[in-house]
């Protein structure tokens, strides 16, 4: 869903997303619709997909309209994970010998927060100004529009006996006058016969004509991601640093309580909140420095010392493979190393998220998004296998090898963020993927279309 992000609209798309998690999710908790391991395989398939397409959209909708705030967006998948793990270690403890379908009441529960999700943007999230004014999909009427939503959202009185407008230092006033479509198209001093599109001169097209126009943009949307102006230092870099940490970290924290077993820590549920509850560190660090030293250097430096905590946990693992008694104070080591990469590996996902968010242009902002997430995937699907493999065929030091191979995978992606166009911190963001010569000047002289300040 990155790609129709990029042609509908992120909001549409988010709400997309977040309703087909919540009704497959809450399907899959259904005796009626999931009766079988067949049909409940299918439904949290269905969720998973709902899950993915949400990532696109978010993070490019936050983006769009409040770049400052990214960190703190980011921040929240640690609510989410102590959510589920607080709520497993809740529930499945009241049947210890699992003679009761709780995980279903389990999976019903971790439906609704995205149930609540879709029905927050659907009554409080505006559009973002940005994709109304993206190239292809210029609407001055719509974005005016959106961005007065969002001066109300944040509280700014909009008098239309004001003269002065949401535009330029006059925001800085708690009453202004809303802005018109008029105003904003002056203020970018566009060439009206091509870009201006207004919503009353507009055809409806078919259905057939809309599929069309999907499947087309989608396509262009792709040439431009792996086009020679954003391959070789945006697309193709970013794509391998989704790979590489997605195969490191979900490699490692699908198998945690596998490898918490083999030192004797048997309560799972426990072990999963911890991990997530260690992700809170990881997140005060990365809204409080990623601004002040820039994403790359977070970037690199989260993941140079994930690598280094993998390679610490080596040694402690071998330990318990050579026969070694397990101490205490072996087992405390082990869990330090544990929830310690699970900060580390926190800066490094919020960082991430975020500078991917930044990197593309604002017209195919989403399908590069939901590019870089779907390599992801990939890696944590591969991860999945070889990992299996090696705790089956390790004799003993499967846990060893996974680390080993975290660490290779780490230190590859480290490297990544030197090869990066620029680092995007605090930098106005690009709204065009590709220029043509012929507009070359005019784009370049242009101003982005609506700074931070204007949103905020």
């Amino acid at each position: 869903l990155g790609f129709l992000s990029d042609r509908i609209g992120r909001r549409p798309a988010l709400l997309l997303g977040l309703l087909t998690n919540s009704v497959a999710g809450m399907c899959s908790s259904l005796p009626i619709f999931a009766p079988s391991f067949v049909s409940l395989t299918m439904w949290r398939f269905v969720a998973g997909v709902g899950i993915g397409a949400t990532v696109p959209p978010l993070f490019t909708l936050a983006s769009d309209g409040a770049q400052k705030r990214l960190e703190a967006c980011a921040s929240f998948w640690m609510v989410g994970s102590i959510f589920v793990s607080s709520l497993a270690w809740c529930l499945f403890q009241l049947d210890p010998m699992h003679e009761l379908p709780i995980w279903r009441v389990f999976a019903a529960t971790c439906a609704l927060p995205s149930l609540l999700g879709a029905w927050m943007v659907y009554n409080y999230v505006p559009e973002s100004p940005r994709f109304y004014l993206a190239a292809e999909k210029c609407d001055y009427e719509l974005a005016a529009k959106s961005c007065n939503q969002m001066a109300m959202l944040l509280n700014v009185h909009l008098d239309h006996e004001k003269e002065s407008t949401l535009l330029g230092a006059a925001f800085d006033h708690r009453a202004v006058h809303p802005l018109t479509k008029d105003e904003l198209f002056s203020h970018h001093q566009e060439n009206a016969a091509n870009s201006f599109n207004s919503s009353e001169n507009a055809h409806s097209p078919t259905n057939r004509a809309k599929m069309n126009q999907t499947i087309n943009s989608s396509v262009d949307s792709l040439r431009k991601l792996y086009s020679s102006q954003l391959l070789p230092r945006t697309t193709l870099p970013l794509q391998l640093l989704w790979f590489c940490l997605s195969f490191a970290t979900y490699g490692i924290t699908t198998w945690i309580n596998t490898l918490f077993v083999e030192i004797q820590l048997e309560n799972v549920y426990f072990n999963s909140f911890l991990f997530a509850l260690s992700s809170l560190p990881g997140n005060i660090v990365s809204m409080v420095y990623s601004d002040r030293y820039g994403r790359k250097k977070m970037l690199i430096g989260s993941l140079i010392g994930v690598s280094g905590i993998c390679n610490n946990s080596i040694a402690g693992s071998r330990q318990e493979n050579d026969g070694q008694s397990n101490t205490s104070m072996q087992t405390f080591v082990i869990v330090l190393c544990a929830c310690a990469f699970q900060a580390f590996g926190t800066i490094s996902w919020n960082t991430i998220d975020i500078i991917t968010a930044e990197m593309f242009p604002t017209n195919v902002r989403s399908a590069g998004m939901g590019v870089c997430t779907a390599t992801g995937r990939l890696g944590g699907i591969l991860s999945q296998c070889i990992n299996a493999k090696l705790i089956v065929d390790g004799s003993g030091s499967g846990a060893a090898w996974i680390l080993v191979v975290a660490s290779i995978s780490l230190l590859f992606g480290a490297g990544m963020p030197l090869v990066l166009d620029r680092d995007m911190t605090m930098e106005e963001l690009r709204d065009d993927a590709i220029e043509d010569s012929t507009d070359c000047c005019c784009s370049r002289k242009r101003k982005d279309h609506l700074s931070d300040e204007e949103t905020d």
